[in-house]
């Protein structure tokens, strides 16, 4: 590790003199066996912490390939530098970075961060930095999410237990999934604005299931316009609002097609098609198979 350094070079005092931090490091011998290990190579920690003060950056001295750095801000300011160019960090932002560009980071005086790290590797540690960082080294704003810090908090947990392989794949296998939470969109109908809309429509979708709803429908259950209503959608689900609808409606008609008593053109009819052929063609591009083989398949 790097000693801390801020950008102006001034110290940043530790409240009441408590030091608000907290790493582990994996031993080389253990990092080996993950990177043979079957369950693990794909992806593991070499070293993890949190930190709350000016002691210690996730910048390792020895320049390993394949090596990334993560660093997720969950509050306060700082700042980085990748390949010669600075970059400001803010509360609920993140990074992840190769480790062998990140050349220097700081902590900001006037509102110290407090941030959460990771060094990790693997075979799939490049594929999943491009799939967080969209192909560029700018940092990404991170969606607030419950139990985010918890999970964080388990894997390092975990990870003392080094000489235990259950533990080790279990610690690897939750940053798998930690990772992939910083991509997510949350859905929430306690928030407001255009999120609370989005889980309002959905909720208007599944209460009526059995009807054809249009656009312009879907639209004033949340008084939006229909083209305001569909970039907002598009933009929170990565759907279309009628593609989302007919997969929720695919969805019901697979529960309702393992009863025995329930034909293909019942399960059609309550679902609000126009026909079983249409019906058909849309559970189909849905599920890949036909309702005919779902049914045969499930129904002995």
């Amino acid at each position: 590790m790097k000693s801390a350094q801020t950008k102006d070079k001034k110290s940043v005092p530790e409240p009441d003199g408590v030091a608000h931090h907290n790493y582990f490091i994996v031993p080389d011998d253990v990092q080996k066996s993950l990177r043979n290990h079957p369950l693990c190579g794909n992806l593991f920690v070499s070293e993890i912490g949190y930190e709350e003060t000016a002691q210690f950056y996730p910048i390792p001295k020895k320049k390993v390939p394949n090596q990334y750095v993560l660093v997720y801000v969950a509050q306060g300011e700082g700042w980085y530098e990748f390949e010669k160019e600075i970059y400001l960090v803010g509360e609920n932002d993140f990074f992840v970075l190769p480790a062998r560009h990140l050349t220097a980071m700081g902590i900001s005086t006037e509102n110290p961060w407090r941030i959460y790290w990771a060094i990790f590797s693997g075979l799939q540690a490049s594929k999943i930095t491009r799939f967080l960082m969209a192909g560029n080294y700018q940092p990404k704003k991170a969606k607030p999410l419950v139990g985010r810090i918890a999970q964080f908090n388990d894997i390092l947990h975990h990870l003392e237990f080094m000489n235990n392989i259950e533990n080790l794949v279990y610690a690897n296998s939750r940053f798998y999934s930690f990772l992939c939470s910083f991509k997510l969109q949350i859905l929430s109908a306690k928030k407001s604005g255009e999120n609370d809309r989005v889980i309002q429509t959905i909720e208007y979708m599944r209460e009526n299931l059995s009807k054809v709803l249009t656009l312009e429908e879907l639209a004033d259950s949340v008084n939006f316009s229909v083209s305001n209503y569909c970039a907002v959608f598009k933009k929170k689900t990565a759907q279309t609002p009628l593609r989302f609808f007919n997969s929720m409606k695919i969805q019901r008609a697979c529960q309702w097609l393992q009863n025995p008593d329930q034909t293909i053109k019942d399960v059609a009819y309550n679902l609000g098609f126009f026909d079983q052929y249409h019906f058909s063609k849309v559970f189909k591009q849905t599920m890949g198979i036909s309702p005919k083989q779902f049914k045969e398949r499930i129904v002995k």
